[in-house]
């Protein structure tokens, strides 16, 4: 019985003094000290939908350099080509230059033959990106500057 007292206690112990070490940091401490790779880019730069088109047609592991915004070129090899649902078409391009950033634009081509189209510049090792976002009220799409910690929840 004092055996089976003495392993309970322990284990009680063990317990409350390992369930105090739990640390959490939230998605935005994490991605607040990393540099910002977008640093000098306007908050918004406009692009047209040829631009997008371009990229949609690339061919897995091409090697491209792309214009995305007036000072900003990106250069990789396009690493996916996927159709994964009815009208949808993603190209993913993995940067030559910079590890960890990847450009990846997708097309959607709805019932009502409207198309639309969606695209982030993103890295692993910076805080910032780019989001393509179609303007409501022009209908143009831009190339949004966006912080990666205020686009995770916690």
């Amino acid at each position: 019985m004092k055996k089976l007292l003495f392993a309970i206690l322990f284990c009680i112990s063990a317990f409350l003094s390992f369930s105090q070490d739990i640390q959490f940091t939230s998605g935005r401490e994490k991605h607040e000290g990393k540099p910002q790779l977008f640093a000098g880019a306007s908050q918004r730069n406009s692009t047209s939908s040829a631009f997008v088109e371009d990229i949609i047609n690339f061919q897995l592991k091409q090697q491209v350099e792309i214009s995305v915004t007036s000072g900003f070129k990106f250069k990789g090899t396009v690493s996916s080509v996927s159709s994964d649902a009815p009208g949808l078409t993603t190209v993913t391009i993995q940067s030559s230059e910079t590890k960890g950033l990847l450009l990846s634009v997708s097309r959607l081509i709805l019932a009502d033959k409207t198309v639309l189209y969606r695209g982030i510049i993103t890295s692993t090792k910076h805080s910032d990106m780019l989001m393509l976002e179609q303007d409501p009220v022009t209908g143009l799409y831009n190339w949004n500057k966006k912080q990666v910690s205020h686009m995770l929840s916690d």
